[in-house]
């Protein structure tokens, strides 16, 4: 399977995850970043490809070959943005437990932490070639 990289997977279903979407394309360095929804077909050929991602509740940041998850994929999507988010890299010096546990505990509550209903910001023309389904 041939990607493009790096992509982030996440879930199209949730609201928190939307707004951590759009947060991206307000905030990043360069329109490098693609999108997909772990919903879409592309995902769902990644998991034949990868299968330990079929039980996994996570964004997923594919990067290269390497797919990293929970709080990996949030630290190595932030490089890909403005100042000051890059120095969240540094968070790297906390256990993983550590920061796996936050990530879970903030997963947890996605679905309350923002309304679904809330309103979209439509991507550009540009942006939307970025969003693969």
């Amino acid at each position: 399977m041939n990607l493009p990289s790096p992509i982030l997977f996440y879930d199209g279903n949730c609201g928190f995850c939307q707004q951590s979407v759009q947060f991206v394309l307000k905030n990043e360095k360069s329109d490098v970043v693609f999108f997909a929804p772990l919903q879409s077909d592309i995902a769902d050929e990644m998991k034949k490809e990868y299968p330990e991602l079929h039980n996994i509740d996570s964004i997923v940041f594919y990067e290269g070959k390497e797919l990293l998850v929970e709080s990996d994929a949030v630290l190595a999507l932030a490089t890909y943005l403005k100042n000051p988010f890059p120095f969240a890299k540094h968070g790297l010096v906390f256990p993983r437990f550590f920061r796996d546990g936050l990530y879970r505990v903030i997963a947890k509550h996605r679905h309350r932490l923002v309304d679904s209903n809330e309103s979209c910001i439509l991507p550009t023309a540009e942006q939307k070639k970025r969003f693969l389904s």
